[in-house]
């Protein structure tokens, strides 16, 4: 694998999963993210307007495939990664990435290369009686060394 490899992201659109999600990820057990982690400006006010769950928009947001520029060597030779995060999508399509929380991690190295690349996605965003809206996402990151990309719940 040279240097960029495509990533399989997985939206997860059924809320008994997100609950699921965020059952299965225990505060005490995973790292906590920096602001410096996940490039949140702390000195900006963060938007205010309402945040909708998947069911409570017309359209959900559309995920995307993000690819991995420059993984750790260490991260080539995982077997499998695998990431969740929960964060909201804004109006304009740019990931808030002051809500960016670590919801299930399998390996550091692997998070660390996926959230470098979070922080720039861009997405559709929801919509809801026709205008674009914040939604807040649930979503599954996950990569093989073989290639194959992990389809899971």
């Amino acid at each position: 694998m040279a240097g960029r490899t495509q990533l399989l992201v997985i939206l997860a659109a059924s809320l008994p999963f997100a609950e699921h999600l965020s059952a299965q990820g225990s505060d005490a057990k995973l790292r906590r993210l920096s602001a410096e982690e996940t490039g949140c400006d702390t000195t900006r006010q963060q938007p205010t307007d309402t945040v909708y769950a998947f069911d409570q928009v017309d359209e959900q947001v559309k995920p995307v495939y993000l690819t991995i520029e420059d993984m750790p060597l260490r991260v080539r030779e995982v077997l499998t990664g695998r990431s969740v995060f929960r964060f909201v999508v804004e109006s304009s399509g740019d990931v808030n990435r002051c809500t960016i929380t670590l919801v299930e991690e399998k390996d550091p190295e692997w998070t660390t290369a996926v959230l470098k690349e979070l922080r720039r996605a861009r997405y559709r965003p929801a919509r809801r009686g026709g205008q674009p809206v914040r939604q807040l996402v649930y979503q599954i990151f996950t990569y093989n060394e073989d290639g194959r990309f992990l389809h899971g719940r």
